[in-house]
């Protein structure tokens, strides 16, 4: 892992309140999915919030999570140079539940280059066809628009970065000065396993 990376740690909190917020957008805009997916791993966590202050605010919605084969900032750049490796995981409940007048919500943490998000909306395409929902919309926290590799931007978003971002779940990549100085309880539950 390059060290020389420019890394923002983001806090729980933070992104709960970025996703409570982002929520509100969607509220306020009109749309009111049907369906919330949360793309797994971020996207599962910002979706379950999503869905929840939809649902306080009246919007009833059914919400799975799905799975892209991101594997973090170590395979990242593989992912850029060649987005035809990335796979969709997990799609089953949407084939056999989506129809065409449904209104469906991605959710992920960061749109980056943009190449998960277009590989789902492609595999739905191809994969439901006529049952393919007609108004299909983006959400994210966190949005960068100069590594976007894609002609899809997000419907909303909270914040325009470049940095790379280090969510709250994440220590893969990390170095151990890292966890201690931006995740000091993570450092605490696992100082017995340090080398």
């Amino acid at each position: 892992m390059d060290q020389m990376i420019k890394k923002t740690f983001v806090e729980e909190e933070t992104l709960l309140n970025d996703a409570f917020r982002m929520a509100v957008s969607v509220y306020e805009s009109g749309f009111a999915p049907t369906f919330i997916v949360g793309i797994w791993r971020g996207g599962s966590s910002v979706g379950i919030y999503v869905q929840e202050c939809l649902q306080f605010l009246g919007v009833e919605s059914d919400h799975i999570a799905i799975r892209t084969s991101y594997a973090g900032l170590p395979e990242y750049h593989k992912t850029v140079d060649d987005p035809t490796s990335i796979r969709v995981h997990g799609l089953q409940y949407l084939l056999e539940n989506l129809n065409a007048d449904d209104r469906l919500l991605l959710v992920d943490d960061v749109f980056n280059s943009g190449y998960s998000i277009e590989a789902v909306i492609t595999e739905l395409q191809q994969r439901l066809r006529l049952n393919m929902p007609s108004d299909v919309r983006v959400a994210t926290p966190y949005f960068k628009p100069a590594r976007n590799k894609t002609g899809r931007s997000p419907d909303y978003y909270v914040h325009e970065v470049d940095e790379w971002l280090v969510l709250p779940y994440e220590l893969q990549g990390l170095s151990q000065d890292e966890i201690v100085n931006n995740k000091p309880s993570m450092a605490g539950i696992l100082e017995k396993f340090e080398q």
